[in-house]
């Protein structure tokens, strides 16, 4: 089983666009003290990709997949002078694969190694996006990057998107994702919306999966929610998701 592991080389971020507004980040962290989500810090555990055990083996054990920036963003305007630094880990740790997650692709480009090229082969470059607004502000700077692998997460999906009017059949999307809110006062998601993904990215060929129903969801106008446990097992399911 491939072990994934959550890599936070900074904590804080302030919120962007619709997505952000009942960002889990914030709700979890109202009740501890002196804590100031809306503050960008390098976190203590910043070098734990280079970390190694009394062996003298890395502690984040080889092969594994690494999800950056759950609890921030990447490409924070607050991080520019550390990132040259994580950069640098993520290039020597060729043996981990990295996914970056960001609402704050379109700063990528400026913010790139010197010797990005075509991409470090280790990276994958996952961009979140909940609304139409936000897809059609976001993704022309994902398409217009070099990188070896690119996707879309549409989580929370608030709305119908279309993705025929930015992708197309030759866009370099591997694949798409889709979930719904599943923590505190969770805003609730269509099953129509996910069709639409559905569909239109069958239309593109590009894989579609419909992993998390979250809390609430609705379909043919009525409420439905849906317990923790349930969820991933119901999303599957619904035989949106598609190869």
């Amino acid at each position: 089983m491939l072990t994934i592991y959550i890599y936070n080389p900074w904590l804080g971020c302030h919120k962007l666009g619709k997505g952000c507004e009942n960002c889990f980040i914030f709700i979890n962290n109202q009740k501890e003290q002196n804590d100031n989500f809306n503050v960008v810090r390098r976190n203590k555990n910043f070098d734990i990709l280079l970390r190694k055990d009394k062996y003298g083996n890395y502690v984040i054990k080889s092969g594994g997949a690494v999800i950056i920036c759950q609890k921030s963003d990447f490409f924070i305007e607050e991080a520019d002078e550390w990132r040259d630094e994580v950069w640098q880990m993520i290039k020597k740790r060729k043996d981990l694969h990295f996914t970056i997650l960001t609402r704050r692709i379109r700063r990528a480009e400026m913010v790139l190694p010197q010797d990005w090229g075509n991409g470090y082969s280790n990276v994958c470059f996952t961009v979140s996006c909940s609304t139409e607004e936000e897809f059609l502000r976001e993704i022309p700077y994902l398409l217009k990057l070099k990188a070896t692998e690119k996707t879309i997460m549409f989580q929370p999906l608030l709305e119908e998107i279309n993705l025929l009017k930015v992708l197309n059949s030759k866009s370099d999307i591997a694949y798409i994702n889709c979930g719904g809110e599943n923590y505190y006062n969770a805003r609730p998601i269509y099953y129509e919306h996910i069709l639409k993904l559905s569909n239109d990215s069958l239309a593109l060929n590009i894989p579609f999966y419909f992993f998390d129903t979250g809390t609430y969801l609705i379909k043919d106008g009525k409420k439905y929610f849906i317990p923790p446990d349930k969820r991933y097992s119901q999303a599957f399911l619904s035989n949106l998701s598609h190869n």
